[in-house]
């Protein structure tokens, strides 16, 4: 049965008055619209019309509705329902069907438009004009990655847009390529041919370990004079004495390990590649004396795994620090050594040297309340030059709001004894002591926090030039204010002050310096007075940096050499300001380049030689730097010849250092693999990680070999096993 169509009414009241449900006298214009100021638009339309133009508007704002709730995933099969049938429908239909239904359905997109933004706003910072993004780099892929950013010595390289291609075109086909081969496959064979077994080791106790005492002597003086001058860890006269009594008292069943054996193997390994050796022997993992260095490592770790946690000592603290610098003197866990810091401040942390130590009222004596000062010192700085090498900056860097512990006094050791009952008055800054470093970096240690702050973040402030100058004049002003002392046994302390600051000039000015690569002939960057200003800044602060480093090892004081690498970030803003200033059209500056490039370099190869050789490792740092030596050296030269003479050079550099240690290869094979030590001990339940090693001075063991400390209830054994 076909339905009757329902007869529609003809419409009489205005467009106006019918929109808005409203009575209308029907005249034109009606009095609504008079009253409504809106006579003009009065108007009336056909009946015809208005049905089909209804439904267009209603099939128009349906499709609209749907579209929006599709973006939000939250369609309505009655909407899409709706906005396909035309058939006609009451204005009431339509607004108690659909109007209501689009009102909460955008109201419900509004409030998924709110969440959105909620989250992306708290997810990524507001943008700002004056904020950009650290262009740090990663080193290799997947989990195995590692970060480095604007302080890293390497940061600069990854600026250097034409060295790493000019790197790989003038290693293929080399000397230095061949050689590299051959020694890795040298090294492959002789990994192939280890005999496959287990030999164990052992020692009567850790003193069978130590060298003669002559040795032991020397080495342990040498530490004075150099880490000692610096970072305060122990305390003369005490150690002193027990040093000749440790020597004095041969070593018992009941005590086999005393706690100067550590600190004794400790002060050894961080001070054996620092000093002068005739005979050095190197071998597919380092020098010979790098792997000495290691085993005495190893010892300590073995004896810091047993010591107790409740009734810790002095000793035990003193070993930790002493174990940091080996690390960094040896290059052992170089990857690692940023993480081993931060394990050592907050185990600092954790006990509670960050607060002063007369909060423990007589639970802590006189002098030992002077120890945790100079230990906490001590700590802060290696952190903050640990963080600064790995370019990244974390909290745990204290400030002066996160600890209350005061800087330890200008004082020597021997106004500093256990009986004391009041610490005397600190000395003149002008005076120096036994602890005039910390003394003094304490003073400008929150300047660098600060600085290390503002660059070693995702998102630096990007500094205006009255904040750079403002920033400048407080490091020119804290450099000017350190002590000039005349003695020779003061060069390292106050070299390191000097260095530890004007680092920073570098650092200040190094975005606007590696900014030359993005236009090799933009003249316009270079006239500007800002970056010439930088430009001369830079050039001055690295030459310094690099000649201070030349005056330790003039002076056979290469701690700072094995410790630092602000030498070798100077090193490369030098070349890289060569390399763009050769084609400047700014006179003074091309010339002040040229200049210091032809001195500076040839110094900082030779600083980072003796980093390299000592430890018998890092040369690939020397190979990115004699790259860039000769990369900007060829900029300088118009005769191809002289050209071709740098790029061979580049190689020929790294080639002598491969040769000296080809020269100096220890002989592998030997009738050493079959001894046997023990190492007795009671209460040890430890074992330690492996490691490749050489042996002491006068006995020899493969580095070839795998080594344990098994620490057991009946002994200790050490064990070779082969892998």
């Amino acid at each position: 049965m076909i339905p009757r169509k329902r007869k529609q009414r003809a419409v009489l009241s205005c467009n106006d008055c019918r929109r808005r449900k409203l009575s209308c006298n029907r005249e034109l214009p009606c009095s609504r619209c008079i009253r409504g100021g809106i006579a003009d638009s009065c108007s009336y339309r056909n009946d015809a019309h208005i049905e089909e133009e209804e439904n267009e508007d209603r099939v128009h704002n349906l499709s609209h509705v749907q579209s929006t709730v599709g973006t939000y995933g939250a369609e309505d099969p009655e909407l899409t329902a709706a906005s396909t049938d035309t058939t006609p429908v009451t204005v009431a239909e339509l607004t108690a069907q659909h109007l209501e239904r689009r009102i909460a359905t955008l109201e419900a997109a509004l409030c998924a438009l709110k969440d959105e933004l909620k989250e992306s706003s708290q997810s990524e910072p507001i943008a700002n004009a004056n904020l950009t993004v650290s262009s740090g780099f990663f080193k290799s892929h997947s989990y195995q990655t590692f970060y480095y950013g604007p302080t890293n010595p390497m940061f600069v390289p990854s600026h250097f847009p034409d060295l790493r291609p000019f790197m790989k075109r003038i290693y293929i086909d080399s000397t230095l390529s061949r050689l590299r081969q051959d020694m890795r496959g040298s090294e492959k064979r002789l990994q192939a041919s280890r005999p496959v077994g287990t030999r164990v080791f052992s020692l009567p106790n850790l003193r069978s370990a130590l060298p003669n005492r002559n040795i032991v002597d020397k080495m342990v003086r040498t530490y004075f004079d150099t880490f000692e001058c610096t970072y305060r860890i122990l305390h003369a006269p005490t150690f002193w004495e027990d040093y000749r009594a440790f020597w004095d008292t041969p070593p018992t069943h009941t005590i086999p390990y005393s706690e100067m054996d550590a600190i004794v193997l400790a002060i050894l390994a961080c001070t054996l590649c620092t000093s002068t050796h005739e005979t050095t022997r190197y071998d597919a993992y380092g020098s010979t004396f790098r792997g000495k260095a290691i085993f005495w490592i190893r010892a300590c770790e073995a004896w810091l795994s047993h010591q107790s946690h409740k009734h810790r000592s002095l000793a035990s603290l003193q070993v930790r620090f002493l174990r940091i610098l080996a690390l960094s003197t040896t290059s052992l866990k170089t990857k690692m050594y940023y993480i081993e810091v931060q394990n050592l401040v907050s185990y600092m942390l954790s006990i509670g040297m960050h607060r002063d130590p007369q909060i423990l009222g007589s639970r802590c004596s006189v002098f030992e309340g002077e120890m945790r000062r100079r230990l906490w010192a001590t700590a802060v700085e290696l952190e903050l030059q640990a963080s600064i090498d790995k370019d990244i900056f974390t909290k745990s860097i204290p400030s002066r709001s996160s600890h209350d512990c005061k800087p330890p006094r200008n004082i020597n050791d021997s106004e500093l004894f256990p009986s004391m009952e009041h610490l005397p008055p600190s000395h003149p800054h002008t005076t120096y002591t036994s602890t005039s470093y910390l003394y003094q970096a304490s003073k400008s240690f929150p300047l660098r926090v600060r600085m290390c702050t503002q660059t070693n973040t995702l998102y630096p402030h990007h500094l205006s030039a009255a904040e750079k100058g403002k920033d400048e004049e407080e490091l020119q002003k804290a450099i000017s204010m350190l002590p000039q002392w005349t003695e020779p046994h003061t060069l390292q302390a106050s070299t390191l002050l000097d260095l530890q600051l004007r680092q920073w000039l570098m650092h200040l000015h190094k975005a606007e310096v590696l900014h030359l690569a993005t236009a090799k002939s933009g003249h316009l960057h270079r006239n500007h007075p800002s970056t010439r200003y930088a430009l001369i800044t830079t050039l001055e602060a690295a030459s310094s940096c690099i000649s201070s480093h030349l005056r330790l090892i003039d002076s056979d004081t290469f701690a700072l050499c094995l410790t630092r690498f602000d030498y070798l970030t100077a090193a490369f803003l030098i070349c890289h300001i060569a390399y763009y200033a050769s084609v400047s059209n700014d006179v003074m500056i091309s010339r002040l380049a040229h200049s210091l490039f032809a001195t500076s370099t040839d110094a900082a190869l030779r600083v980072l030689e003796e980093r390299c050789m000592r430890p018998g490792r890092g040369n690939h740092k020397y190979w990115f730097l004699s790259a860039a030596c000769s990369l900007a050296g060829m900029q300088w030269e118009r005769q191809e010849e002289k050209r071709r003479a740098l790029e061979r050079l580049a190689c020929e550099r790294v080639c002598r250092i491969l040769y000296k240690e080809l020269a100096a290869k220890e002989d592998e094979d030997g009738d050493h693999e079959g001894k046997e030590l023990k190492m007795g001990a009671k209460g040890f339940s430890e074992v330690c990680s492996f490691f490749p090693f050489h042996f002491l001075f006068g006995l020899s063991i493969s580095r070839h070999c795998i080594i344990s400390f098994l620490l057991h209830a009946r002994g200790s054994l050490l064990n070779w096993n082969n892998p």
